[in-house]
């Protein structure tokens, strides 16, 4: 079968309605989670230790901007990149969903002392169909696109970018949540990315992008079992009674291995496809 014969866009229609995940573009899904997005990337955005194995070292290390460039970050977050990128010179746009994610990412910012970051509320499907975004010299999206029509995502993309694009999607991600899902018997699809979807559909489109492999150490804190489950819970769909009691036996075995009054810590292994192109000049 010839490569052009096959729509890699539709096969990835079909491939993504099977999945247990809510849906991102929930607002609320994310603003009560900004809290914790925060807690775990604070640190690292206002100058705290960097862990040179980290996703947010690895993939700031990939993205080339000059001085007074302007960089769109789609699906900001409370700053992780946008803030690292202004403190580069780069003039960052920070849009995300969340209004919760924007506040935590203001105050990073004035800490980190990164005045050159503009903020828009707003989903990237909807900034789009409402025009509300202009071309910027490079376009990030890190660990933030669930696209549904890859073809019609990339060409938004390419459309507003003047140099580059960069954006990443799961190869390996949350091992510790893969192993509990396994466990009260969702086994789902663990490693299906779309990210040779993505590749693909982007050589059919003519565009010549690189795909670059990104390993870093995903760590996991939980202080209680409770917590756990809420963390589990926040992004699947609601445990039956039946899963929620094997997800209790499943996490009372890994509490009682952790040393007396301490969190559970789980370190693993995530992996991460970052796919960038740039345009011709």
């Amino acid at each position: 079968m010839k490569l052009d014969c096959i729509d890699w866009n539709e096969m990835w229609k079909e491939e993504s309605c099977a999945s247990h995940w809510q849906d991102a573009s929930k607002k609320g899904l994310w603003d009560k989670r900004a809290y914790k997005f925060n807690k775990k990337v604070g640190k690292f955005i206002t100058g705290g230790n960097r862990d040179k194995g980290d996703y947010i070292s690895n993939v700031l290390a990939k993205i080339e901007i000059k001085p007074g460039w302007t960089v769109l970050d789609i699906g900001s977050g409370p700053g992780s990149l946008a803030i690292p990128l202004a403190q580069k010179g780069a003039k960052v746009t920070a849009m995300d969903i969340s209004l919760e994610m924007l506040k935590y990412l203001k105050i990073n910012a004035a800490a980190a002392g990164a005045d050159n970051i503009t903020t828009v509320n707003s989903s990237w499907e909807t900034a789009m169909a409402d025009k509300l975004v202009v071309i910027h010299d490079v376009v990030v999206a890190s660990r933030s696109l669930t696209p549904v029509d890859i073809r019609q995502t990339m060409s938004d993309l390419d459309s507003i970018a003047r140099y580059a694009v960069y954006i990443t999607f799961p190869i390996i991600h949350l091992p510790f949540d893969w192993e509990a899902y396994k466990a009260i018997g969702r086994k789902g699809k663990k490693n299906r990315s779309p990210y040779i979807y993505v590749y693909n559909t982007l050589y059919q489109m003519g565009i010549a992008a690189n795909v670059e492999i990104i390993y870093s150490v995903v760590r996991t804190n939980y202080e209680s079992i409770e917590d756990a489950i809420e963390n589990l819970q926040w992004r699947t769909e609601p445990f039956t009674p039946e899963e929620r009691a094997k997800l209790v036996k499943f996490l009372e075995k890994k509490f009682a291995a952790r040393p007396p009054d301490q969190s559970f810590i789980h370190e693993g292994r995530s992996v991460w496809a970052l796919i960038s192109w740039k345009k011709e000049s």
